[in-house]
């Protein structure tokens, strides 16, 4: 078994054809086509159906495939180990956030990282924290900055990074809550609430509705958002109270606008990185994974020692 026929192989799969293969792989068509023939004369049995534009797999070529991709995967990994050790480490590498820590801590996190690892390519994709998840078990990003609440629904693996205080967003003037140091969760509740969440992607816990919850409120919920501006804006035209995380009203515009922390212990954000373990990482991931983990948290959060558990 040659590693040029498995590379011609999972080429061709990925392609649609021969020539697009060759061409990817900067082969010519001739000798990618003898790599098939090759590779079929190894295992006793036909992997591409060439009958059919584009060319398919036939079964024998779909259980060989998974294969192929780990061997070349595994191949690719210890390259990057061995450059890792010694300290020329390349590949690249995917991270998902939502919007607040996009603004808040991702800009410091990748202006280190690639001052010390310039020849690694980090690509990004920002999406609300309910559809991190599903980016992490879809492949589409490798590591994923999102809350602990809403909970996953998919099974994944976390580290807590750090906590953050809910707080009453108000209007800086006329308002009762205005001008405190801390106020209590039941006399935000006496209040309209906007709050982050999403009536779009089901009934699911964030922080604020999960404090109301356990501390045995039903406050009036006029509005869920997820855009910090949007809680601002409504609660300046004297709409409701804002109820929503310390680190999102930090990089947002509050001209005429107070936050007061809510005292209730249970009105604590927990923000974590998640990744899926079924998947291996690559030695860039795990550099960013050890970069994030010490790397300080934002302004307006505190770090939380935790352990690396299943979510």
């Amino acid at each position: 078994m040659r590693l040029e026929w498995l590379t011609s192989f999972v080429a061709v799969v990925d392609n649609g054809g021969f020539a697009a293969a060759a061409n990817a792989t900067y082969r010519s068509q001739p000798r990618v086509s003898t790599h098939i023939a090759e590779l079929e004369r190894r295992l006793g049995a036909t992997v591409i159906d060439r009958h059919e534009r584009p060319v398919k797999l036939t079964a024998a070529g779909a259980a060989f495939l998974t294969h192929a991709r780990a061997v070349l995967r595994h191949l690719e990994a210890g390259e990057l180990d061995v450059a890792a050790v010694l300290d020329l480490l390349r590949g690249s590498v995917s991270l998902g956030f939502y919007p607040s820590v996009g603004a808040a801590f991702v800009p410091r996190l990748l202006r280190e990282f690639t001052r010390k690892h310039p020849d690694v390519t980090v690509s990004l994709l920002e999406a609300p924290t309910t559809l991190l998840g599903r980016a992490l078990r879809e492949g589409k990003v490798e590591l994923a900055l999102r809350p602990v609440l809403p909970a996953p629904v998919e099974p994944l693996s976390s580290h807590v990074l750090w906590e953050e205080p809910l707080v009453a967003v108000v209007p800086a003037q006329g308002h009762p809550l205005s001008g405190r140091d801390r106020v209590g969760l039941a006399e935000v509740a006496a209040h309209r609430i906007i709050t982050i969440g999403s009536t779009t992607e089901g009934n699911q816990q964030f922080e604020t509705q999960e404090a109301f919850r356990r501390a045995g409120l039903d406050p009036d919920i006029v509005l869920q958002t997820n855009e910090p501006q949007t809680l601002v804006a409504l609660t300046r035209a004297g709409f409701g109270v804002g109820v929503t995380n310390a680190l999102a009203m930090s990089i947002s515009k509050l001209q005429g606008i107070a936050t007061v922390p809510i005292r209730d212990a249970l009105c604590m954000r927990q923000v974590a990185l998640f990744w899926d373990d079924r998947r291996d990482l690559q030695p860039a991931a795990r550099v960013l994974i050890e970069s994030i983990r010490s790397a300080p948290p934002p302004e307006a959060t505190a770090a939380v020692p935790a352990q690396i558990g299943s979510g």
